[in-house]
């Protein structure tokens, strides 16, 4: 009886420090705010995201349109090129769930195929990440039209 008087508390004490994180990424993933996204706003009828910003770990952000957003990132390939892409498919989309990076691949949230970001803007259609038209400014930073994310707002209207 003895190690169960110890066991118990121990056991406890790890569920009410854990608790806090538990809640707080459930919370996270059922309301979806916080986290993943950065919200971008709009310069005209540009988005630019800074040349500091853009490195080999993709970022991801949100561009809202009124009640849509549309979620996309950028990452810089293993060629130095910069790329851009909405975070949905053409096959997986209506799942809403994305991509996570793994070294230099996007893994699709959904069906698990990996894409490398050399491809990312170059191949189009299947699981690849919608690519977005992407042009960068003199210093660097990538420019994205704002017509072509709002455009990108029917791969989120209908997501889980």
């Amino acid at each position: 009886m003895k190690p169960f008087r110890l066991v118990l508390p121990a056991a406890l004490m790890v569920l009410a420090l854990l608790a806090p994180l538990v809640i707080s990424t459930a919370a996270h993933a059922f309301f979806g705010f916080g986290g993943k996204y950065e919200t971008v706003q709009p310069q005209g009828e540009t988005v630019r995201i800074k040349a500091a910003d853009i490195s080999d770990t993709a970022r991801f952000y949100t561009f809202k349109d009124g009640g849509a957003e549309i979620r996309f990132f950028v990452v810089k390939g293993p060629d130095g090129a910069a790329r851009a892409a909405l975070d949905a498919c053409d096959v997986c989309w209506r799942e809403g769930k994305g991509y996570r990076q793994q070294g230099p691949n996007m893994i699709c949230e959904n069906c698990g195929m990996a894409f490398n970001t050399a491809r990312i803007n170059e191949v189009r259609g299947g699981c690849n990440p919608h690519p977005l038209e992407r042009t960068m400014d003199a210093s660097g930073d990538l420019l994205l039209r704002v017509a072509e994310l709002k455009a990108g707002a029917r791969y989120f209207a209908t997501a889980k």
